[in-house]
């Protein structure tokens, strides 16, 4: 309502009472097509909520149309503090009998004592043109020539080789420099070429030989791996060795003791695969769940509607329901006796929901992998076709019931615009109306007044008259 405010000192009437009231019966068709944009707002996430529902869904059936779901392998250690293992779907199940030697170590140096430094605390305090040029390399690797001028702390020269692509971590150690080949294996042996005087006396790693080479003082040699698998004798420059055997990853941990074998068993990952299947009828179970609650309609013990849910009615609802219901548990065209779920222990309940018979699952994927595989992958193509008619971005049928939705309440904010800018131009009219009714009244009243004083005046002039006769 306006902010003008008319004073029914005339009338005694309540003019801003009334004109709300005569105002609130205008505004009834606005609530209630407030009412209805609620209503069809609900459906409209209700619809939002079914399109993520069936895009889950949607994500579950890539991951049965994987090989890998129904053809992974696990593997098993029987000590695991010596060796690991794991293993990719091409793998062969079986067991491999694996013994270690030796472990790949990388080659690592390090100053024979602390290193020297001056009163300020720098190794190397060089004069004007004056620089110090070290070479590393590591193995067949390139080599890295870093260069120090000035004054340089062996903070300085570890953080200049760790940044340098030198392929080796260099640390400091109770004041010792530590350098440590990036990777192991005997082929990945530290090199280091510079003046002696700065490899030798300044930075302290290694001695000179006779013919004044510089030998660094290694406390842990360059070395691979030496282990046997099945009794075959195998060596590896690093400890994770991928192709000893086709799709089996050997982790090596620790040196076995003479005739500690560690057993790697590789198997079928049945868990994989049942985990998977699961998530897609726990998905699937939440679609069929969520619109029959959101289509369905209680009633009374009187046998009266007590309420509905939010898309009860909708066709397009109900469609979807059992054409998603008809599409998942329907047999496939295929020469195989696994053909549909339930042959592979999945039922559908009379409320349309699906249940596993584990047991059955399991044995049917131990012991037919391969047609379980050719199932799902038709099954999950043929699905993932149908929801993607309802999906779509911007064609899908749940998109299309979405902008149905939106333009609805699109017209009814509209709507209630124009209502409103008729309600206030009703406002302005009562006011109007009712401000000159009150002046129409207290002009009456003016002239009341007058009258009245007129005739008190004559009839006292009357009665003087009279009292003088």
């Amino acid at each position: 309502m306006a902010n003008i405010q008319i004073m029914g000192l005339s009338s005694g009437m309540d003019y801003n009472t009334i004109i709300e009231q005569l105002l609130a019966l205008e505004r009834i068709p606005i609530t209630r097509m407030a009412q209805r944009k609620n209503i069809y707002k609900a459906q409209q996430d209700a619809w939002r909520d079914i399109n993520t529902r069936l895009s889950a869904l949607d994500n579950r059936l890539t991951d049965l149309r994987l090989s890998a779901t129904f053809h992974g392998r696990t593997a098993t250690s029987s000590k695991t503090d010596l060796v690991t293992a794991s293993a990719g779907p091409g793998a062969l199940t079986g067991t491999y009998t694996v013994e270690v030697s030796q472990l790949a170590q990388a080659h690592r140096v390090a100053s024979t004592s602390e290193v020297a430094v001056d009163g300020d605390g720098f190794v190397l305090n060089l004069g004007e043109g004056e620089k110090e040029t070290i070479t590393i390399k590591v193995g067949d690797g390139e080599e890295a020539e870093l260069s120090f001028e000035g004054k340089v702390t062996l903070a300085d020269i570890v953080k200049a080789i760790n940044e340098a692509d030198a392929k080796v971590k260099a640390t400091i150690i109770a004041g010792r420099l530590v350098l440590e080949s990036a990777e192991t294996g005997e082929n990945n042996k530290i090199e280091l070429t510079g003046s002696s005087d700065f490899l030798v006396e300044k930075l302290k790693l290694g001695t000179l030989d006779g013919e004044g080479n510089v030998v660094l003082h290694t406390i842990q040699d360059a070395q691979d791996a030496v282990f046997t698998i099945n009794g075959i004798a195998v060596t590896s420059a690093s400890n994770t060795v991928k192709d000893a055997v086709e799709g089996v990853t050997f982790n090596l941990k620790g040196v076995s003791q003479p005739g500690e074998a560690v057993q790697i068993t590789i198997g079928h990952d049945i868990d994989s695969a049942v985990s998977k299947i699961k998530a897609f009828v726990d998905q699937y179970n939440s679609v069929m769940s969520f619109i029959a609650e959101k289509t369905k309609v209680t009633m009374t013990d009187g046998g009266d509607i007590s309420s509905t849910g939010t898309l009860q009615g909708d066709g397009t609802a109900n469609r979807l329901r059992s054409a998603l219901r008809y599409e998942v548990t329907r047999a496939i065209e295929t020469d195989s006796s696994f053909n549909q779920l339930a042959v592979l222990g999945i039922t559908t309940n009379k409320e349309g929901i699906l249940e596993i018979n584990e047991t059955k699952l399991r044995e049917v994927l131990r012991e037919n992998p391969e047609q379980v595989e050719a199932f799902f992958r038709e099954k999950a193509t043929n699905l993932k076709d149908f929801i993607k008619g309802y999906i779509q971005y911007g064609t899908g049928i749940l998109a299309e019931k979405q902008e149905s939705i939106g333009r609805l309440m699109k017209d009814i904010d509209r709507q209630i615009e124009r209502l409103e800018e008729r309600i206030a131009r009703k406002e302005e009219s009562l006011v109007r109306q009712f401000t000159a009714l009150e002046q129409v009244l207290s002009e009456f009243q003016s002239q009341s007044a007058w009258l009245t004083q007129q005739m008190t005046l004559l009839s006292s002039w009357a009665g003087g008259r009279s009292n003088r006769n």
